[in-house]
């Protein structure tokens, strides 16, 4: 939840919007979408993925 707070945090400072943010059950990541091609990754280990 850390992790998760410092990329919402961070992607806000840098004003996107963010509209989407959801628990991939498949995989147990965490999915964040924001502005129009920011697209953030947290896997169970608290790593971060932009893509």
């Amino acid at each position: 939840m850390e992790k998760l707070y410092r990329v919402l945090t961070w992607l806000t400072r840098m004003y996107l919007p963010v509209y989407l943010v959801i628990l991939d059950e498949r995989t147990d990541n965490i999915v964040v979408i924001a502005g129009e091609e920011t697209v953030v990754l947290i896997n169970p280990e608290a790593e971060v993925d932009y893509e």
